[in-house]
């Protein structure tokens, strides 16, 4: 008996230590099994990967936990450019963190020496993506045509000019390379392979996770809000003087919740009017959501300051530009919005004066997120 004692005793240290990794500060745990397969590719530590638990802001009084092994996964499918036909292109040659997940083109490089059709939205342009996006909120894309982000995640690989993939041909290559097995594993224990639908959930866990909500707007928003907002409900901020803001910043504040945020939303949160056009042309080449002449997604302003060339087109390349359409440059268009237009119906000329435009232009850097932006948790995981 003494005998059977000492040998299962044995086994549980010979399991505990299996786990483990002997270094200079005696043992870490190893979070990954077959780490060999990854070490030599991938920036991520044998202890385990970032945490993905995201707590929001005061004024919206929620936390959000992700599945830290599968968004990770994802973080490796995002940077990956072998999951395009050509080799070249990964989800983030279009979609940058240093300039928030947008793309500085007015159209992005697609597998092939292509181009994108449009614009790259900036993925960090809104408070959170699992927050914001999705069926009964925001839908995906310029034109509004996508209710689901595993939806826009196929659509956008099997895209003849990005990246030209089918679902089959993605987790071919993941179950062929072996830096996906630890990550893989780490998912189920006892499976190597990924199967579709676990790729799929891996990517949308990774990009549902990403989220801008530590800017100098959120901060002093929650200082001055009384309890929960949430997305989408009005709060009467154009009054409150932002004790951390500086004159400008607020006068800018109360610019743009009087003349903007009737479509772009009071507090960064989901838009007020999902489509719009906004009269930039009078005759559309590129109609944008389905059976309209020019009508867009109306984006959230978030990192504005990082996410330019601006419109669907790119056609804007600084807010500048942006603001001088606004003041005088808005067409008479078939589908122009009623919000800009007169009473009389003609087209709305906000005339920014250039102090005006200066407070805007201050209050819009309000909104840029260093902390997101630098966010290891977000960056490329692969060795250079």
């Amino acid at each position: 008996m003494k005998n059977l004692k000492n040998l299962a005793l044995f086994f549980v240290l010979a399991f505990t230590l299996s786990s483990c990794i002997d270094n200079d500060n005696g043992f870490t745990h190893s979070h990954y099994k077959k780490y060999e397969l990854m070490e030599n590719t991938l920036n991520i530590p044998q202890e385990g990967p970032e945490e993905y638990n995201l707590v929001f802001p005061e004024y919206y009084g929620r936390e959000s936990p992700f599945n830290k092994d599968e968004a990770t996964l994802g973080r490796v499918m995002f940077y990956d450019k072998k999951l395009s036909a050509d080799g070249t292109v990964s989800c983030a040659s279009c979609h940058k963190q240093e300039i928030a997940f947008s793309d500085d083109k007015k159209v992005s490089d697609g597998i092939n020496n292509q181009v994108t059709l449009r614009n790259s939205l900036a993925l960090g342009a809104v408070f959170n993506f699992q927050e914001y996006y999705g069926p009964n909120r925001v839908p995906f894309f310029w034109d509004n045509s996508v209710q689901t982000v595993e939806e826009q995640i196929e659509f956008t690989f099997g895209s003849k000019n990005e990246m030209d993939m089918t679902l089959d041909q993605i987790v071919d290559v993941m179950n062929s390379n072996d830096y996906y097995t630890p990550l893989i594993l780490a998912l189920n224990s006892q499976e190597e392979k990924i199967t579709k639908d676990g790729a799929v959930r891996a990517l949308a866990t990774f990009v549902n996770s990403i989220g801008s909500y530590t800017s100098r707007f959120d901060k002093a928003l929650s200082k001055e809000a009384n309890g929960r907002i949430g997305f989408g409900q009005e709060m009467n901020v154009a009054s409150i003087n932002f004790k951390d803001f500086t004159e400008s910043e607020n006068r800018g504040k109360s610019i743009y919740l009087s003349k903007c945020a009737s479509c772009h939303g009071e507090i960064m949160g989901a838009p007020n009017v999902l489509q719009a056009s906004n009269g930039i042309e009078v005759m559309a080449e590129d109609p944008g959501v389905a059976f309209t002449n020019g009508q867009f997604k109306v984006p959230s302003l978030r990192n504005l300051n990082h996410t330019y060339p601006y419109m669907h087109d790119g056609r804007f390349a600084t807010i500048e530009e942006v603001l001088d359409h606004y003041s005088t440059g808005i067409r008479a268009t078939d589908d122009l919005h009623p919000l800009l237009k007169e009473g009389s119906g003609n087209p709305r000329k906000f005339n920014f004066t250039e102090e005006e435009r200066a407070d805007l232009l201050a209050f819009f850097s309000t909104l840029d997120d260093p902390e997101f932006i630098a966010d290891q948790k977000y960056s490329d995981p692969f060795k250079q």
